[in-house]
């Protein structure tokens, strides 16, 4: 398998980074549908009454209502932390890698009118492929999903020499590269003081080499919290090594025994923590061991998965973060905390808010995250400032809106169009269809409106968003993606996914993970790393708290100058 340079699919730059594939018989999986026959539908996600491109036209319509000029976005938060936030943005980049496999070259594959990571053009386009063209052209670079592919890619014994380069010479670590020291004249220069600073003591930080990752997905450097959660489960892996390597030969066989140990630790961790923490109390009832699938072994990751149901961490996104010891609550620097814009501008792309230094710069160590802040419980009855994960619903931080999707440009799709656009050109039924296809109840219309944000007092003028969902016929037909939020708001008052999603999302990952050569998993003190010595690590938080102790990683306000 392949580095995955795909950009992350809200990159601004995601036009310039298409890597088509081009074989045919390996290296990518295919897509798939649970419902295919309601998503081969002509009317699949057409309102009643309207062509495709009087379809398009309501979307932007309700797009255009809904940007963050208009209404405000109240800080709503989940019991959650922020962890959760990123960790489903680790599992989504381990299952789901899009890429146009093109047949008959360049103008046959836009001739397909399919929206993919790169195709920003496509989302004007005034008709949509059908679900054979769909799933021929659309394909997922992750042969296996699922697997910690986006982590190890095919190892330190790959022969693309690109994947080896990752690893140390040993043949069984990930190669790490420590983090930089800001010079004091660089901080007089951004106004703070020196001598206030904490730094992290000998901090690893991800490779990096001429502004791009050295790590095996790239859209992993999205952001600085995704970021340093690749990097923990990079010095995890490596923490596996040292505790496995006594009871194995050779490098090979004790690279695939920590991988294993990992990989069955991180599928424990989505069935027992993850999950659990997310989907609808009336579908976690039941063990998810014991679910049974819709997903048949020869199918693939379904596209109302990664089309709707799994598209709601862009809500859980939260303006600013607890983040470590110099921006946070009581931070030296910012008690503000990071921001979102910020957490965006520390990645190799951005050249880690250096401007006139050189592009290879590793991350500052007071940027350090402290997991013990991004992973504590939060205390119910609090709301702390800055804050943690938000609630599931409509209401999205400014600068996802801003920054990530360029809202006030309708052509390029802010999130809110392009995830509409997305669903639309991919055949998503509507969300009161797919509800139907589960066996769980439609929400009503007047709850899908009550899960729109209305107009604020003294709002004269403005359109009223609820308004505008009910004239549109939202209200009756409510497109996929923005039926699964609502349900998480109507029936979970955002603290979960709702029912429909949460069965969706529940038949793609428990399927998943049973595919996996290692089986369903087995508790984390009943593996490798705790018959070593190692802790049995059976939460989210266990995972990071313990993957950078001894790194200096473990907290960033360790030392001040």
């Amino acid at each position: 398998m392949a580095i995955i340079k795909t950009a992350h699919d809200l990159a601004p730059a995601a036009q310039t980074e298409a890597r088509p594939l081009t074989d045919g018989s390996q290296g990518f999986s295919r897509y798939s549908y649970l419902f295919e026959a309601r998503a081969a539908s002509p009317d699949a996600g057409l309102f009643p009454g309207t062509s495709e491109a009087g379809t398009i036209e309501r979307l932007k319509t309700f797009e255009v209502a809904s940007r963050p000029s208009y209404l405000p976005k109240p800080v709503l938060q989940m019991r959650l932390p922020p962890v959760y936030t990123y960790f489903g943005q680790f599992v989504n980049h381990d299952l789901s890698a899009p890429v146009p496999l093109p047949s008959g070259g360049a103008q046959a594959a836009a001739e397909t009118r399919v929206i993919g990571n790169q195709d920003l053009g496509g989302l004007d386009k005034s008709a949509r492929a059908d679900v054979g063209t769909i799933l021929t052209r659309v394909v997922n670079a992750h042969e296996a999903p699922l697997t910690l592919a986006s982590l190890y890619a095919d190892g330190p014994h790959s022969r693309n020499g690109a994947v080896r380069a990752l690893y140390a010479e040993d043949g069984m670590r990930f190669r790490l590269a420590p983090t930089r020291r800001v010079t004091d004249a660089g901080f007089l220069e951004q106004k703070v003081n020196p001598g206030a600073v904490l730094h992290a003591r000998r901090a690893w930080d991800i490779p990096r080499a001429d502004r791009e990752p050295q790590i095996a997905d790239l859209r992993n450097d999205g952001n600085l919290v995704l970021c340093q959660l690749h990097l923990a489960m990079m010095l995890l892996h490596n923490k596996i090594v040292d505790a496995v390597a006594p009871g194995h030969r050779t490098a090979e066989d004790c690279f695939g025994a920590a991988r294993g140990e990992l990989t069955q630790l991180y599928h424990w961790l989505v069935l027992n923590d993850f999950l659990p923490n997310l989907l609808s109390r009336a579908v976690v009832s039941r063990p998810l061991a014991t679910w049974k699938s819709r997903l048949r072994p020869d199918q693939g990751v379904p596209m109302e998965f990664s089309t709707a149901a799994f598209r709601f961490g862009h809500s859980m996104v939260g303006q600013a973060y607890d983040f470590n010891g110099n921006f946070g609550n009581g931070g030296r620097i910012s008690t503000a905390g990071a921001t979102l814009k910020q957490l965006f501008d520390f990645t190799s792309r951005n050249n880690m808010e250096a401007p006139g230094e050189a592009a290879t710069l590793q991350l500052p160590d007071h940027w350090v995250v402290d997991w013990d802040r991004m992973s504590r419980p939060t205390v119910a009855g609090t709301v702390p400032n800055p804050g943690g994960a938000e609630r599931i619903d409509l209401q999205f931080a400014p600068d996802m809106l801003n920054i990530v999707g360029a809202s006030g440009v309708v052509e390029h799709g802010s999130i809110m169009f392009r995830n509409l656009m997305r669903g639309f050109h991919r055949r998503m039924p509507f969300g009161q269809d797919l509800a139907d296809a589960c066996g769980v109840p439609r929400l009503l219309p007047e709850e899908v409106l009550s899960a729109i944000p209305a107009a604020p007092a003294g709002a004269a003028g403005l359109p009223d968003l609820r308004a505008v969902a009910q004239d549109l016929g939202f209200a009756k037909q409510t497109p996929a993606w923005l039926y699964c939020l609502c349900e998480a708001e109507v029936r979970e008052q955002g603290q979960r996914v709702g029912p429909t999603a949460s069965h969706i999302i529940a038949d793609t990952l428990v399927a998943l993970v049973a595919r996996s050569p290692t089986a369903l998993p087995r508790h984390p003190g009943d593996g490798l790393l705790a018959k070593s010595g190692g802790p049995a690590l059976t939460t989210i938080r266990d995972l990071v708290l313990y993957a950078v102790k001894g790194h200096g990683n473990a907290e960033a306000d360790t030392l001040p100058p």
